[in-house]
């Protein structure tokens, strides 16, 4: 099932910058899936299974229904958009997200959850900009402000912000399973809108050599720039047009090129790690303890 726009909300601009103001003064909490992203990335949660707005653990293995946090209570339009648009009986999670001169690495979501059909992750997109993009194993596309999205998770997908001007997103989690549709998420059946068309990001098609040039970075590769080197094979395929998924097959092949076998193997456990297996509470880090 490929990403795609479910539908628009109408925005009341006075409103939600009111709302915005305050979630940028609000401090961050502990991320517990910082490993998966360099850069500015701060979540804040707005409705989840403890309503604590400190607790962003995204409890998917059990599907806990979810509830408001305090901090939803002072983002008054923000919490109106979310009870009148949305159904917040399959509603378990939302994260009020802003990202800065960021990008997260090439993923799948939910492996340590469960079967990908019980999950169903939307994002909202509450401001406008053009330095940040979304990308999965089908298309790199911009989302812009007001379109409501299924980013399909269980894809390998990936995004970036190379901007220093923030970007901030609703992303919220729906119980899914059998008999959901699509449409189910919405309050209203008649908010459903599949047929908007996505602003798509053309690339480049990709050097012949391309594979070669990277693998030469197995000349430099070391424990103190790999994670570095991840980053930016897993930002490649944003303007070339290459498989979402190869920067982590470059990473293995650069460092097996190395020579050095604890490289190769923390290479590849990353890949295992972010794109086929993880257990819940599973840690992983590029950078010794």
């Amino acid at each position: 099932m490929a990403s795609r726009i479910l539908g628009r909300l109408p925005l009341d601009e006075d409103r939600l910058a009111q709302d915005m103001a305050r979630l940028a003064q609000a401090p961050a909490p502990q991320e517990p899936y910082e490993v998966f992203t360099i850069g500015r990335w701060v979540n804040l949660n707005l409705w989840n299974a403890s309503g604590d707005d400190g607790d962003g653990f995204f409890n998917g293995h059990r599907q806990v229904a979810g509830r408001p946090t305090r901090l939803l209570g002072g983002v008054p339009y923000i919490g109106e958009l979310l009870t009148t648009w949305f159904n917040t009986e399959l509603l378990t999670m939302v994260r009020a997200r802003n990202v800065v001169e960021w990008s997260i690495v090439p993923h799948r979501d939910f492996l340590e959850s469960g079967p990908a059909e019980d999950f169903f992750r939307v994002l909202v997109f509450l401001e406008d900009n053009e330095h940040a993009l979304n990308s999965d194993e089908d298309m790199v596309f911009h989302m812009r402000k007001g379109e409501v999205w299924f980013l399909d998770s269980a894809q390998i997908h990936a995004g970036v912000n190379i901007s220093s001007r923030s970007r901030w997103s609703l992303c919220l989690d729906f119980k899914a399973g059998a008999g959901f549709s699509p449409g189910d998420v919405f309050a209203r059946a008649g908010d459903y809108d599949p047929a908007i068309r996505p602003a798509l990001v053309e690339r480049a098609p990709a050097p012949a050599d391309l594979p070669d040039r990277l693998r030469a970075l197995s000349a430099v590769v070391s424990r103190h720039n790999i994670k570095d080197i991840a980053f930016l094979l897993g930002k490649v395929h944003f303007t070339e047009e290459v498989p979402i998924g190869a920067s982590w097959d470059w990473l293995v092949e650069i460092t097996r090129a190395s020579g050095d076998p604890a490289l190769l193997d923390l290479a590849e456990r990353a890949r295992r790690f972010f794109v086929h297996s993880r257990e819940v509470y599973e840690e992983f880090s590029f950078v010794p303890a």
